[in-house]
């Protein structure tokens, strides 16, 4: 009967340490489901807009002379008929026109005195033959200095087509050769982006693959492909070079010597994919939390191509499968979990 009585209050007890013990901890998580996705494996790279070299034209003149006034600067935008600059035709080609001329009015003289002797039977057809040749000589002669400007004291060099200052060569007062260039404009409606791939990818990267360009000091993105990919390295960059024309106004918007990142799309897979922030990592690998009947799993997985916030994941994971995208750093495996409500969008 006494260990009744003794008995009998810890009964009456029982229910309030029951009620006292602890809960199991529990941590407030997120989820998302695993899903197959398209997920294109990328490659950064940099690189310099250029004018097109395909369509450089260096501005020459057949003629000596000295530079008498520029009218255009390196980088200057020209248009068609714009003046270059203005050249002085050297003292030795005005020289060499006047004594041309000279000569073809020498040579026209000799030719009607031969054709009135031959006339009155004191020339011979010989005779005739050799006067007429001489005239065409001294003619053509004239005619080459002509084409060369020699007739004219200054001339102005003018631009044939829109475009751009690339190169400048010379200044006021320099004395220029016969075919010496002078300035080099590159096409307006004509660059190229030259993007410096690392030599151990160049074997990913073909001509065609699609790339996204975005100027590195802002701008609109725009979409191209890629043309050429060199198969020798840069001297200057140590890279070799991928190409990616750009023509008509894209082509004019762009600055020459401006820095572009390009993202070359390689290649597309269709993978099982989680978002970024539920993949972790630790001494042991990669992993994710998946959550079975109220409690988080350790899953072991081995991360691979990332795009947009999602990650391809391979490992014992099923499309569907519920994996913690937040409150993961708090887990263990085995922890108990509620699951927050989906926000609203």
């Amino acid at each position: 009967m006494k260990w009744f009585v003794l008995f009998l209050p810890m009964l009456l007890l029982a229910p309030r340490l029951a009620q006292a013990a602890p809960a199991a901890p529990s941590v407030l998580v997120q989820t998302v489901p695993a899903t197959l996705r398209d997920l294109d494996e990328r490659l950064t790279v940099y690189g310099k807009v250029e004018p097109d070299p395909e369509r450089l034209r260096a501005v020459t003149t057949l003629s000596s002379g000295e530079v008498r006034k520029l009218y255009v600067g390196l980088g200057q935008r020209v248009t068609p008929g714009q003046p270059l600059l203005e050249l002085a035709t050297a003292p030795q080609a005005r020289m060499a026109w006047t004594q041309a001329q000279g000569r073809v009015a020498s040579a026209r003289i000799q030719l009607q005195q031969t054709q009135n002797l031959f006339g009155e039977q004191l020339a011979t057809r010989a005779d005739l033959a050799s006067a007429r040749q001489a005239l065409g000589s001294a003619e053509a002669a004239l005619a080459a200095l002509h084409a060369q400007g020699a007739q004219h004291a200054t001339q102005v060099l003018r631009a044939s087509a829109a475009a751009v200052v690339t190169q400048l060569d010379v200044a006021p007062g320099a004395l220029v050769q016969p075919g010496q260039p002078l300035l080099l404009l590159g096409a307006q409606g004509h660059v190229w982006v030259r993007l410096g791939v690392e030599p151990e990818d160049a074997a990913r990267v073909a001509p065609g693959m699609p790339v996204t360009l975005t100027p590195v000091f802002g701008g609109a993105p725009l979409d191209a492909r890629v043309a050429q990919v060199h198969a020798v390295i840069n001297p200057t960059t140590h890279l070799l070079d991928a190409v990616v024309r750009l023509d008509g106004a894209r082509a004019a918007a762009q600055i020459p010597g401006a820095w572009m990142r390009g993202v070359i799309r390689l290649r597309a897979t269709r993978a099982l994919a989680v978002p970024r922030s539920a993949v972790l990592d630790d001494a042991r690998g990669h992993y994710v939390f998946v959550i079975e009947r109220g409690h988080a799993r350790r899953v072991a997985v081995h991360a691979g191509l990332e795009q947009g916030g999602w990650i391809a994941v391979q490992g014992a994971l099923v499309p569907g499968a519920q994996v913690v995208s937040a409150g993961n750093y708090e887990l263990h495996d085995g922890m108990a979990v509620r699951i927050a409500a989906a926000p609203t969008r």
